[in-house]
């Protein structure tokens, strides 16, 4: 049985990238979620509740993760969530929880996001003087 969540957590390692042995690009990163209280003096104190997920994202979506994004990164990831259970090489019984991510995406609540290199799928992105302002017809990228 599985379910769609949306997590919120730090990367907890550097995404790494395979392919299926038919080609198919998959990312696989690590995820911690985590819970702070407060303390009396209003300070906040150690991170309880956590909880760790692997997350594989496929296709596009995992090789712009592994472009993108490094352990320790604050992200939200949207997915299906499910309990992976298996024996070790020990005989012991396992289970993690893993989840396979529709989006991932960086979270701007605790650090701000930069576009270094602003693309949209091959055409690039230009960079309006006036962001507020309407876009020259020919700024606007095609898609």
């Amino acid at each position: 049985m599985s379910t769609n969540v949306t997590l919120e957590g730090n990367i907890g390692g550097d995404p790494v990238m395979r392919f299926t042995q038919s080609g198919k690009a998959v990312a696989a990163f690590s995820l911690v979620t985590s819970k702070k209280n407060r303390n009396p003096d209003g300070s906040w104190g150690e991170d309880t509740e956590e909880t760790w997920y692997d997350v594989s994202a496929w296709d596009a979506l995992g090789e712009n993760v592994v472009e993108s994004l490094r352990k320790g990164h604050n992200v939200i990831v949207t997915g299906r969530l499910y309990m992976d259970r298996y024996t070790d090489k020990d005989g012991n019984n396992r289970q993690s929880l893993k989840v396979t991510a529709y989006n991932v995406a960086p979270s701007l609540k605790r650090w701000r996001w930069t576009r270094d290199d602003a693309t949209v799928g091959s055409s690039a992105v230009v960079q309006n003087d006036n962001p507020w302002g309407a876009p020259a017809q020919d700024d606007i990228p095609p898609f």
